[in-house]
């Protein structure tokens, strides 16, 4: 308890708890539990001796801790993902990483220098492998996902199916269990949860834009922005159509901006192929959505409209 002593300027005193009365078992194989005094406040520190499971399961911990402890709960992490940092912080959940950082709200202090992921550029997004397969487990309703199903599905390596399911479960909403020698992902949250509350790590799924005149338009195409939309929705037809592409392709009209409109139209350049994910030659709803950046409440309208029917 070094870290916090220098922290905080506090005298900080150790020892293991020893509640009044039992408490579930489950709760000794998953955490050591110590009696914590910083200054004068007293708190629980939970160091897990596995693999964290979901904010919910978490939530769930504590509720059944306060039965036996009224005052503030922590975790104590030997590293924390920048995903997971942020979970931690939005839904008010005490952490400290020893010489790293600590988020204590119960003390007024969040202290931080760097996550164990920030290193890697744009750490706090999704893989576009990673926001696909989570698009694929929304649109399964939640039910709980095979990974090893997933390199066939997707024309992934076992690698990359792996690595994105890690991703997921670092976001803290996501919980893993081994059934034989296949992994599965669970999540307590309905698909509406899971897609707003992993939003800030979502990617915008289109790289670039550019216009084309439409007689060069290739094959092979999916439609896309707000074309896309028109086919789910009551929006009209743009009057410029909009297609997208996840492969590289060279066009010999290519402009930044339109120039013509009538015999021109737009191509999106995408980080993923979503008609793995829509099962037709548009984009899916849920990357749709994030592509879109037209600030028309119609468009917003109805992409919300696109959006209940997921839900549904």
């Amino acid at each position: 308890m070094d870290y916090i002593e220098e922290a905080l300027g506090e005298k900080v005193r150790r020892r293991p708890w020893s509640p009044s009365g039992r408490i579930p078992l489950y709760l000794k194989k998953l955490y050591h539990i110590d009696h914590v005094t910083i200054g004068s406040q007293e708190c629980l520190i939970l160091s897990p001796k596995e693999e964290l499971g979901t904010v919910a399961a978490i939530k769930k911990d504590f509720r059944q801790l306060r039965q036996k402890w009224s005052g503030p709960l922590a975790f104590e992490l030997p590293r924390l993902t920048r995903q997971r940092k942020k979970t931690f912080i939005a839904e008010k959940i005490p952490f400290i990483v020893p010489g790293k950082q600590l988020f204590l709200p119960f003390w007024g202090a969040l202290l931080q220098e760097r996550c164990d992921s920030e290193q890697i550029p744009a750490a706090d997004k999704l893989r576009p492998s990673a926001q696909m397969l989570l698009f694929y487990f929304i649109y399964g309703k939640n039910k709980p996902l095979y990974l090893s199903r997933i390199p066939e599905k997707f024309g992934f390596s076992g690698m990359t199916a792996s690595r994105a399911g890690v991703q997921l479960l670092e976001t803290g909403l996501f919980a893993a269990r081994n059934e034989g020698l296949r992994k599965v992902l669970t999540s307590e949250l309905s698909p509406k949860e899971l897609f707003e509350k992993t939003r800030p790590f979502l990617l915008n799924p289109v790289r670039k834009r550019f216009y084309i005149n439409s007689a060069e338009l290739p094959g092979g195409l999916f439609i896309a922005g707000e074309s896309a939309l028109s086919r789910k929705s009551a929006l009209g037809e743009p009057s410029v159509p909009v297609y997208g592409t996840a492969k590289a392709r060279k066009f010999a009209s290519r402009s930044e901006k339109l120039s013509g409109g009538e015999n021109q139209c737009q191509v999106e350049f995408w980080r993923y192929d979503p008609t793995v994910l829509s099962g037709e030659s548009s984009a899916d709803a849920l990357s749709l959505v994030l592509s879109l950046t037209s600030q028309d409440e119609r468009v917003e309208m109805f992409a919300e409209e696109m959006l209940a029917g997921v839900w549904a």
